[in-house]
């Protein structure tokens, strides 16, 4: 008699949980090849690794168990983690008035732990899905991991965004599924494998260690110690032939180059100072930052709190290294211990910590049981879920890692896995359950499904990489560091800095060097050591909108080319000479160079000032040259040789000095030392006798270099000596070619004068006057 078997329908809870599952596979790809680019799909603040847990949460609903709560918290390592983001939580919800969507993100990094709960529900509720997941594993392994290591050496192609951290983390999760035959690869994925693994482990520490440490533990832990000899000699032998032929690869996504070299002094920098690259300073400035933690938390007034979720602990902290070399700035103390230790004080640090080592304990617990038992598949599992958490543990100890989802979405989620696993093995004690029985139609629908929710989010841009301020319409954030520059750029390229308040700072405010395309606008910068701005060996850099107060000089550029200054305001000038410039270009040379619009105030007796633009041995372009136009310059001295305006100090060609305003400047008001093709025309300088005011508009070659060709035209003076009499103009008649016309000296009103000055289209720091009203009488006219 023949049999009838009936096909029941799907529940559509189950096909719920299917399409998460499926979906989660997806974004394990995604994580591993795009990194943040994949991370930062969605529409804000719904990312991609929030709308997938959001999926997660509606399938846990959805389930027959519900979200078993007394399940889920039966084990100690999920006790551990709720009370973990409870903690977190509850420092987040403190400053989410404050810092609002910051103190969300940060606080993500154990709030994700949300998916652990997901994975334990999902999988008490239906045991089958561990064998879905197991296959899940498999096919990231066979065929997501060889894509992610092609889109790491390609990184500098758009959407490919993945670090040398992250792609060590789930090579090393890969290599042990392999290891423990719970997925079948063949020689030549080893050998693309440890290539990429090779990559990885040459650009940082925690990328190495991340790889070694823990595949070297699942070798000894399977007892393949042979193949761990094997592996080791050689590793050797590849080292020493790659240093014997100096081979050295560059990566375009990073300026570490590939070497044996790069490897080498990974290894040493661990133990030791290293001079490769810049790993001993990087680490030192960590162990710097990591002191400072340790001294206001453990030692200080953090201890119970930390500085909670939300503030940029490197901007509080006076750690910021953000913008240097054109990175983004930087948030965290590039070690999750330090960031749960800073943000949540020790109590979020133990329970951090106490949730790693009871989790871990856990599952060598269940290897063994697993082991003794001769359960190989379940023995296998334990090692590999232990080590990919493990690699991901170390990793984040060196770097920025769970503080993103491109790393704490998979780190969270295998914490779950293992949990829901352990309690599955010790329920049943039987083999690994199969996942059920496949139907291609439930299967393309949930593949499909998952796929359409991916491309949903595909249209909706990534979000920006430049970090560099704050937008027009967030809040100006802080940056302070008494040891030394507050900001520093180096080596970096269209990049703009804006919207943030400097100071103190122990050296510069900013300092540029060897940069090009920068844009530095609306910053405050405040009580530096040093320059407010510096600028060296740099092309093409626009400093506008600034304020600067209280430092040793305004804004230096030396040997650069095409720096624009404009709609600065420059207050008190501390000096003294060499010192003491609202702006100075030294050996500033070539087209595109101006200082315009730009307000300098000294106050009488707040320091001890110099030239408030210095032009020193720089050099415009014939028809282009360097220009200083419409600033308007007040108060100077007691300084017996500094003053307003010099042009060609220590010499120089093609500089004008035009439309600009003087008032009580110092010493002089506009000169000419050296040089040729210098101009000075249509400006306005005006003094009251001081014991350090001496001459108006001055042309004298004080140097050896050869002077001629100036003009000196249509400029309006009322200067007087220190004496008292009138002293606006002086010719030392040794610069050949010059000439002098339409100058007039006649008593100037400052008040008037500031009223009149041509206009400037600035718009928060410059001059924001009015444009004059048409000329209509003859006097007016005069002017």
């Amino acid at each position: 008699m023949a049999t009838t078997t009936t096909a029941h329908a799907l529940p559509r809870e189950s096909r719920l949980a299917e399409l998460f599952l499926a979906a989660l596979g997806f974004a394990f790809a995604g994580y591993m090849i795009f990194g943040k680019s994949f991370a930062y799909l969605g529409l804000p603040p719904l990312y991609a690794g929030e709308l997938l847990f959001l999926l997660g949460l509606l399938a846990v609903f959805r389930a027959r168990t519900g979200l078993n709560l007394r399940a889920g918290l039966a084990t100690a390592p999920a006790l551990c983690v709720a009370a973990l983001m409870g903690w977190v939580l509850l420092r987040t919800l403190a400053g989410l008035r404050e810092y609002r969507v910051d103190a969300l993100r940060d606080g993500a990094v154990a709030l994700y732990g949300g998916y652990a709960f997901v994975l334990i529900a999902l999988l008490l509720d239906d045991p089958r899905r561990l064998g879905a997941l197991m296959r899940m594993f498999g096919w990231l392994a066979r065929y997501a991991i060889p894509l992610a290591i092609i889109a790491f050496i390609l990184g500098d192609v758009p959407f490919f965004a993945a670090r040398a951290g992250e792609l060590a983390t789930h090579l090393t999760g890969a290599v042990v599924l392999a290891l423990v035959g719970l997925v079948r690869v063949g020689p030549g994925w080893f050998a693309f494998v440890g290539l990429g693994a090779m990559l990885a482990a040459a650009q940082n520490r925690g990328s190495m260690l991340a790889i070694a440490v823990p595949v070297c533990l699942a070798l000894v832990a399977v007892g393949q110690w042979k193949r761990l000899a094997a592996a080791l000699i050689l590793g050797a032998g590849l080292l020493g032939a790659a240093a014997a032929l100096d081979l050295e690869v560059e990566l375009p996504n990073s300026d570490r180059p590939v070497s044996a070299a790069a490897v080498v002094n990974n290894i040493v920098s661990i133990v030791a100072p290293s001079s490769g690259g810049n790993l001993d300073d990087t680490k030192q400035w960590r162990l710097r930052w990591w002191n400072s933690i340790v001294g206001y938390t453990v030692h200080g007034p953090y201890f119970w709190t930390g500085k909670g979720f939300g503030p940029n602990l490197a901007e509080t902290d006076g750690y910021v290294v953000g913008l240097e070399n054109g990175g983004p700035t930087l948030r965290s103390p590039h070690s999750i211990h330090m960031t749960y230790l800073a943000r949540g004080g020790v109590p979020g640090l133990a329970l951090w910590v106490l949730t790693c080592v009871v989790w871990l304990a856990a599952m060598i617990a269940a290897f063994w049981r697993a082991r003794r038992a001769g359960e190989r598949k379940w023995e296998g599992f334990f090692l590999f879920i232990a080590c990919y958490v493990a690699s991901i543990i170390i990793d984040a100890s060196f770097d920025v890692a769970l503080e993103g989802p491109m790393l704490a979405v998979p780190f969270w989620t295998l914490i779950g896995i293992g949990i829901g696993a352990a309690m599955i093995f010790r329920a049943q004690a039987a083999p690994i359950p199969p996942d059920p029985p496949l139907r291609p139609g439930r299967l393309r629908g949930a593949s499909l499904g998952a796929l359409a929710g991916l491309a949903l989010l595909v249209p909706w841009p990534a979000a920006p990489a430049r970090a560099e301020g704050a937008g027009p319409d967030q809040a100006r954030r802080a940056v302070s560091d008494p040891s030394g520059p507050c900001l520093v750029l180096r080596d970096a390229s269209d990049r703009i800095i804006e919207n943030l308040d400097l100071g103190p700072c122990g050296g510069e405010g900013v300092r540029v060097e060897r940069s090009r395309n920068v844009t530095i606008r609306n910053l405050t910068i405040r009580e530096t050591g040093d320059v407010g701005i510096y600028v060296e060996g740099s092309e093409g850099v626009r400093i506008e909108e600034n304020r600067i107060e209280n430092v040793l000089s305004g804004i230096r550029a030396l040997s650069s080319t095409g720096v624009e200054v404009r709609c600065n305001s420059v207050r008190n000038v501390r000096g003294p000479i060499p010192a003491g410039q609202f702006v100075q270009f030294d050996k500033v040379t070539g087209a595109g160079n101006g200082i315009s619009c730009n307000i300098g105030e000294n106050d009488p007796g707040r320091g001890v000032p110099e030239d408030a633009i210095s032009l020193f041995q720089s050099r415009g372009e014939p028809g282009e040259p360097i220009l200083v136009s419409r600033n308007r310059l007040v108060g100077g001295g007691p300084s017996q040789s500094g003053g307003g305006i010099m042009l060609g100090d220590g010499g120089g060609a093609y500089l004008e000095a035009r439309d600009n305003l003087l008032i009580d400047p110092g010493q002089y008001g506009i000169a000419v030392a050296s040089g040729h093709h210098m101009t000075i025309a249509g400006n306005v300088v005006i003094a009251r006798p001081q014991p350090f005011t001496n001459v108006g508009i001055s042309v004298w070659n004080q140097y050896a270099e050869p002077c001629h060709t100036v003009t000196v035209s249509g400029n309006s003076v009322d200067w007087r000596a220190r004496t008292g009499r009138a002293n606006p103009w002086w010719d030392a008649k040794n610069c050949p070619g010059t000439l002098w016309s339409l100058n007039r000296t006649l008593p100037l009103d400052p008040q008037r004068e500031v009223a009149a000055q041509p206009a400037c289209a600035c718009r928060i720091a410059g001059r924001t006057a009015e444009s004059r009203p048409p000329l209509t009488t003859p006097k007016e006219a005069a002017r």
